[in-house]
């Protein structure tokens, strides 16, 4: 049976264990957390980028979540939307989450500054033209046809990033940009059979400190 490698405030690893629940993939979970992930043996003789999500199967072993993602969907699945989602919250999300992780190490660290300020103004300009992309241009349906969305990977990245966005801004502009959407966005996911398994089982654990869901 296969093996997969994660760590549950990871976007990335949320996204490959939603999609190997959405295929019906047998697998085992090996959790690790951020304190356990650069020194965990397994980990470490796997994947020498020593990065989360892993997928073990025997002695082949495959990550990066686009990878892994590649392997399991349909080879046309790069021309769809779904793809261009992945793509938002590889790219634009996951530089305002290092904008706003930056800032508030500088700030944790040497108090606010000049520097922390425009590292989060930075942030804060990313994730808004990153919200304005998905809820305008991607996903159109936000506005009215919310059950017309069809979930995939790219979906759950672009909505976990999201959610890792808001938990490292602490900030009520980031917060309630956009909320109304976005609270639809996280009703369609909280309809779906296989999110519900996920958060159900791994939202109350000691390791998990980012929701699955907007409250």
């Amino acid at each position: 049976m296969q093996q997969l490698i994660w760590v549950i405030d990871s976007p990335y690893s949320r996204a490959i264990k939603w999609l190997l629940l959405r295929h019906d993939i047998a697998h085992d979970d090996y959790l690790l957390t951020w304190q356990t992930l650069k020194t965990d043996a397994l980990l470490q003789r796997c994947n020498p980028k020593q990065q989360v999500p892993t997928l073990v199967d025997g002695d082949a072993v495959s990550y990066d979540s686009l990878l892994i993602a590649q392997q399991i969907l349909p080879f046309q699945w790069h021309q769809t939307t779904d793809a261009k989602l992945f793509r938002l919250g590889d790219a634009d999300f996951e530089k305002a989450i290092i904008f706003f992780f930056r800032a508030n190490l500088l700030a944790d660290k040497f108090g606010v500054s000049e520097h922390s300020t425009l590292l989060f103004e930075a942030g804060q300009q990313r994730y808004c033209a990153s919200v304005d992309m998905l809820i305008d241009h991607l996903l159109p349906q936000l506005a009215h046809n919310i059950k017309d969305i069809e979930l995939n990977v790219g979906v759950i990245l672009a909505f976990s990033t999201i959610l890792a966005c808001r938990a490292q801004a602490q900030s009520a502009d980031i917060t309630n940009y956009r909320i109304t959407q976005l609270r639809a966005l996280s009703e369609r996911l909280a309809a779906d059979a296989c999110y519900q398994q996920m958060a159900q089982h791994y939202a109350t654990s000691a390791n998990c400190a980012l929701p699955f869901l907007l409250s």
